[in-house]
């Protein structure tokens, strides 16, 4: 209805914030609050059976979606945030887990709930992201709190997801800032939103933030710049990157428009 419509779309814009001086004021005056749980649980019905038929291999499981290590308030968020994909503009972002030689960083440790444990959503059409992550006890930097690199991990990956959707392509980070406010205590859960600032050519400014779950607190700020290879450029990196990993699976997950 319209009322679970409009409490999903808060979520999904997070909470007024104070930015440092170099990010644009862009985000919308929205107050974020948890929604019940009785909701959470009614989006979450039948989704889990849904999600086993979207795996074809185990090799390509996709980890983007709750786990019996994710806790309650992860996964309430989770499929509050994933009501937001029904017609609404939004889309989840798969999530790959690699157990080859080579792994990539956010997704390396089989161990569920031992590191990080996140799903990303994007919205092309209002070049912004939104995330849910968890953060595992493989994540200490100071006793009991995440390591300030894990934050920089998770930031840097939804702030990605927020220039492929704008640059249309594969982008690099060519500069990320990032002002810690408050530590963040492992096992905690945490909501992240990014937004895009400007493209300049080839070049995407981005702005994000990090809150703690109920969007109380802000924890951490930062602003970017992603960009996109040369077409020469992004032909070497696809042949390396992409050679031992299930990309077609990958590609099949996203957008058809998106040629990576």
């Amino acid at each position: 209805d319209k009322v679970t419509r409009a409490k999903v779309k808060r979520l999904q814009l997070g909470s007024p914030c104070s930015f440092c001086a170099e990010v644009s004021r862009g985000f919308p005056a929205f107050g974020f609050r948890c929604l019940r749980r009785e909701m959470a649980q009614e989006s979450a019905k039948g989704k889990e059976s849904d999600h086993t038929k979207e795996t074809k291999t185990d090799m390509a499981e996709d980890v983007a979606w709750p786990n019996e290590a994710w806790s309650d308030v992860a996964r309430e968020i989770f499929h509050q945030l994933n009501a937001g994909t029904e017609g609404g503009g939004w889309k989840r972002y798969p999530g790959f887990l690699r157990t080859g030689d080579r792994r990539l960083f956010s997704r390396n440790v089989t161990e569920k709930g031992k590191g990080f444990e996140f799903a990303g959503f994007t919205n092309k059409k209002e070049q912004r992201a939104t995330a849910v992550c968890q953060f595992g006890p493989y994540l200490e930097g100071g006793p009991g709190n995440v390591h300030g690199g894990a934050v920089a991990t998770i930031l840097d990956a939804v702030m990605g997801y927020c220039a492929i959707e704008a640059l249309g392509e594969f982008a690099m980070t060519a500069n990320l800032n990032i002002n810690y406010k408050s530590a963040v205590r492992l096992g905690s859960t945490v909501m992240l939103h990014a937004k895009v600032d400007r493209i300049q050519d080839r070049k995407c400014y981005i702005s994000a933030y990090v809150t703690s779950a109920d969007g109380s607190n802000t924890l951490c700020e930062a602003t970017s710049i992603f960009i996109r290879p040369s077409p020469e450029k992004l032909e070497h990196i696809k042949k390396d990157m992409y050679s031992d990993m299930p990309f077609d699976l990958v590609t099949e997950s996203l957008s058809k428009k998106h040629k990576l």
